[in-house]
């Protein structure tokens, strides 16, 4: 039985607890910016990006004379320069016109 009386003491005592803490959990205003500003990621200050960043080794040089690609394009840093021949093999361009009198086959 003492057991039993112990054991509700104690969860009197602890609901009293609880009901103080949700007593005073009640009596803070909730904004919209309070929740905003709790579930915003932190952010690295300026100054530890900017040092963070001058520590970072540089990126390589460019190529001044230019890369080029599989497809016959030219890249020049972040330019890609493709120059097509509006005259392809094969055509009236490439051949000599054919001698007077004779048939064009």
């Amino acid at each position: 039985m003492t057991r039993i009386l112990t054991l509700a003491g104690a969860l009197v005592i602890v609901g009293a607890s609880v009901a103080g803490a949700l007593a005073e959990e009640a009596k803070s205003p909730i904004s919209a910016a309070l929740l905003l500003n709790i579930m915003a990621p932190v952010a690295e200050s300026r100054d530890a990006a900017f040092d963070r960043a001058m520590k970072e080794p540089a990126p390589p040089p460019l190529r001044a004379e230019g890369q080029v690609q599989p497809d016959g394009s030219v890249r020049y840093g972040s330019m890609t320069l493709t120059v097509k021949n509006p005259c392809p093999p094969g055509t009236l361009h490439y051949e000599p016109p054919p001698l007077p009198g004779r048939v064009r086959r």
